[in-house]
């Protein structure tokens, strides 16, 4: 029986081998004066058909023709020989097989100089190999096993590759073949022999790689996870997942002989599957999301995540069904929440794999709080959602920290989801995921948002001072962003089941801050959806009785100033040769596009609003007349590129080190700032001060959602807060007691370049509260954001330190700015 295990008849080898059969060497050398040989094409591709090609060539000597290859007889030459220009005609013969490519190579006969040129000839059919299942169980007591396969590629055309489990008891697969199908159809039969299995007990394994590569560098290949039985015929005894969970989560290497089986529901093409670990705040391992798989019960009732060895491990597909044999490998048991973690897998522990689609798994649909522990890593559809901060994209973070610049300093961001119900979790999106940045708008409406439910941590929205990551293991609050979160798998996840407009919602929006939109007479924000009410900061005289306790912004005459963003929605990146390419300059805006009868802004900033060629109206859209984001019907020019005035152009900048990272600045007025925010004298806070009317309104949930960040870079914003609500505007101490506590919470600090900290982030943290029906159907209702302490970092630390001179007037501009960049109230229908 003749062996092909390894047999090296392929046409990419036998182009590598052709090199060193050749009487005129290839590589490249010194130029030499005064002699001229070359040909101005490098590549011709002709058609199947035959059919000639003309070659014009350059010389001034004498010069020979050698094939790079031996196989090249399926080309002709007019010559061999030539001195002096010409042109030289090749012959193609009729090719009824597959891709294929010949190499001439011109030498001359004066000095070493040549030149190579290839022609390559398209096929009358294009190479197919595939297997359903591509695991293959053979008997314990050897021989010849088949299966059914699908090619059109000889097998002598192919390359055999075995790689054993176990090295030291490898060669018990003795031959393989693929035999054709006697009446020529692409149903072949694989067929795989082996010695027999001396050992009662242990079955073993193999991965075969059956492989085709054409003349023109194309593959083709199937890998084949092979299975042998033990001597007494067995595999191992298949469990429920309960089973296997209660009686192997052990943290040991398991040695029985047992096989799980369920569904992929992860991704790896999506890269969004696994949380990419932050190594130090500079460098991330992105290995782990091409690594890691979701897989559930094939009921759907329990789920683990397996960390295969390596990323080639990794060759399961969503939705697969598979079967993994489980000697060998760790089950361990994380708790708060409890889940399971299978680690030391390799493909060829897997024993069975079949494809599948979406509609094999089982249907979950579920509201946030009908979640439960089992629920973590299956595939859930949650009910009745929203993404209820209206801008940015999925990721909407400075991409001068992300893989998209080179940078490795964010490794994820959880973006703010709420329901029907006023529950609300996090959606979380890997900074290397391919479609995360692509300029598609979230959807605005309300439906249903699929994936993976995780629990994760965030050190960047919650953490303590003093923390270090790896106290995480054993301190189940530190960086807790709640007990579940949600991890798409891919676009379809998100956009496939939800309402594009806002006015198709559970909810209704009373008031909206997107942007700025002053009302320079009263000295106030006003709501950029609805009419309700206004929005202001409390260091201004009205509040403190003192003329010079008030900050007042010269051209709009507000109690705040226009802070940048990461709002930004177009495609980002700054070199061609990072993942997500060069993308800098205004191409796709900021997403916010109006609705004229319900979205206002104030005439003065009309630079700022585009008319787009679609007829709709955008805040800051690409044709922003004043603005610098774009102009003409190809958006952004590199002419810009040498006028100092784009300097605060989105996703610019005049700066070549600031291009392509999404920043919208505060040019742009997206965000209110302020960096009043502690009197030192009488030991007390400034705040956010929002006013609205819930008149005529009743409802069984109404919500608030902020979206906040300390945006400076030295000294720090306040750390911990609180949000309040009253029916009164009065700042007074004397009437704290008629102010009610909605809920406490923390703002990051934005990261310095310099002096990046686990817990400082390059993206605002969005919060959903709950508010009380009691506020409903009132004609003023007020709410506070305010420091509860002067605590602050001085960069070292979380909250190390204490405001300094934080009430001492507007020296401080650079210092203390925390920046409110979305506030908004609503109700449900």
């Amino acid at each position: 029986m003749k062996n092909r295990i390894f047999k090296y008849a392929s046409i990419a080898l036998a182009v590598a081998a052709g090199f060193s059969l050749q009487s005129c060497e290839i590589d490249d050398s010194a130029k030499i004066d005064l002699v001229e040989l070359g040909v101005p094409t490098k590549e011709y591709v002709v058609d199947a058909d035959a059919c000639t090609v003309d070659i014009p060539y350059y010389s001034n000597g004498e010069f020979h023709i050698e094939d790079l290859k031996d196989d090249q007889n399926w080309i002709a030459l007019s010559s061999r020989t030539g001195n002096g220009d010409g042109t030289l005609t090749v012959e193609c013969g009729f090719n009824e097989e597959f891709k294929r490519s010949a190499g001439l190579v011109f030498c001359s006969d004066v000095d070493s100089r040549r030149d190579t040129i290839y022609v390559k000839q398209k096929g009358l059919i294009d190479a197919v190999l595939s297997l359903n299942n591509s695991s293959v169980i053979v008997a314990g007591a050897g021989g010849m096993s088949s299966t059914a396969v699908t090619t059109n590629v000889p097998f002598e055309y192919m390359d055999v590759k075995i790689e054993y489990s176990d090295e030291n008891n490898a060669g018990w697969i003795t031959d393989t073949n693929i035999a054709e199908d006697p009446y020529g159809s692409t149903a072949c039969t694989l067929e795989i022999t082996t010695d027999a299995n001396p050992e009662e007990v242990k079955p073993r394994t193999a991965a075969v790689t059956f492989s085709f590569t054409d003349g023109w560098g194309d593959k083709v290949s199937i890998l084949v996870n092979l299975v042998q039985r033990n001597a007494k015929e067995g595999l191992g005894q298949v469990l429920a997942f309960d089973e296997f969970i209660n009686q192997y989560s052990t943290g040991k290497a398991i040695d029985d002989y047992v096989i799980v089986e369920g569904y992929v529901v992860s991704n790896r093409e999506s890269w969004n599957a696994g949380e990419n670990e932050q190594v130090t705040t500079s460098t991330i391992n992105y290995d782990i999301s091409k690594k890691t798989v979701y897989f559930e019960a094939k009921d759907g009732s329990r789920g683990i995540m397996i960390e295969m060895a390596s990323i080639d491990d990794n060759i399961l597909n969503q939705y697969d069904c598979a079967q993994i044999l489980l000697h060998g490998a760790i089950l361990t048991q994380k708790d708060e929440p409890e889940r399971y973690i299978l680690s030391r897998v390799t493909k060829a522990m897997i024993v069975s794999q079949i494809a599948g689609s979406k509609s094999d798994i089982p249907v979950k649909e579920k509201y946030m709080q009908e979640l439960t522990d089992a629920d973590i890593y299956t595939y859930v559809s949650l009910k009745d959602v929203e993404f209820p901060i209206r801008k940015g994209s999925i990721c909407p973070t400075n991409e001068g920290y992300t893989i998209a610049t080179g940078a490795h300093r964010i490794a994820k961001y959880p973006l703010l989801v709420r329901d029907i119900n006023g529950n609300s979790m996090y959606m979380i999106t890997n900074t290397n995921c391919k479609y995360r940045s692509d300029g598609t708008r979230l959807p605005y409406g309300s439906g249903k948002l699929s994936g993976v439910i995780v629990h994760e941590r965030f050190s960047r929205f919650e953490w303590r001072n003093g923390a270090d990551p790896a106290d995480m293991d054993d301190d189940p609050t530190l960086a807790n962003i709640g007990r579940y979160s949600i991890r798409h798998q891919s676009k379809e996840d998100i956009w496939g089941q939800m309402n594009n407009s806002v006015e198709d919602s559970f909810s209704a929006l009373l008031c909206e801050y997107r942007f700025v939109n002053p009302d320079s007479e009263e000295g106030v924000l006003r709501p950029t959806y609805g009419e309700n009410g206004w929005l202001t900061h409390t260091y201004c005289e009205k509040y403190t009785g003192d003329a010079n306790l008030d900050y007042t912004q010269a051209t709009y005459k507000i109690h705040c100033w226009g802070g940048g963003t990461y709002d930004y929605l177009g495609p980002t990146g700054n070199n061609v040769n990072y993942q997500f390419g060069a993308n800098y300059g205004n191409k796709n805006g900021v997403g916010i596009v109006l609705d004229p009868t319900k979205e206002h802004y104030n005439a003065a900033m009309s630079d700022l609003v585009s008319q787009n060629p679609d007829g709709t109206i955008e805040w800051c859209g690409q044709y922003a007349s004043n603005k610098y984001a774009g102009y003409g019907a190809a958006g952004w020019s590199e002419s810009n590129a040498t006028n100092s005035a784009y300097i605060n152009a989105i996703n610019y900048n005049g700066s070549t080190s600031m291009r392509g990272k999404g920043n919208a600045y505060g040019s742009c007025f997206l965000s209110a700032a302020n960096h009043f925010w502690w009197n030192d004298d009488t030991n007390r806070f400034y705040s956010w001060l929002v006013k609205f009317s819930t008149k005529g309104i009743s409802s069984s949930h109404v919500s608030m959602q902020i979206y906040v960040m300390n945006t400076q870079q030295s000294w720090f914003s306040p750390r911990f807060w609180r949000a309040e609500w009253s029916y009164t505007e009065s700042q007074d101490p004397e009437d704290d007691n008629q102010w009610h506590t909605i809920g406490d919470y923390t703002i990051p600090d934005v990261s310095v370049w310099s002096n990046t900290l686990y817990s400082s982030i390059v993206a605002y943290k969005g919060i959903n509260f709950d508010l009380p029906t009691e506020i409903l159907g009132q004609e003023e209702v007020y709410i506070r954001l305010h420091p509860i302490s002067n605590i602050c970092s001085d960069g070292a630390d979380y909250a190390n330190a204490v405001l300094n001179g934080s009430s001492k007037g507007t020296s401080l501009a650079s210092e203390h700015a925390s920046n409110l960049s979305y506030f908004a109230i609503r109700y449900n229908k």
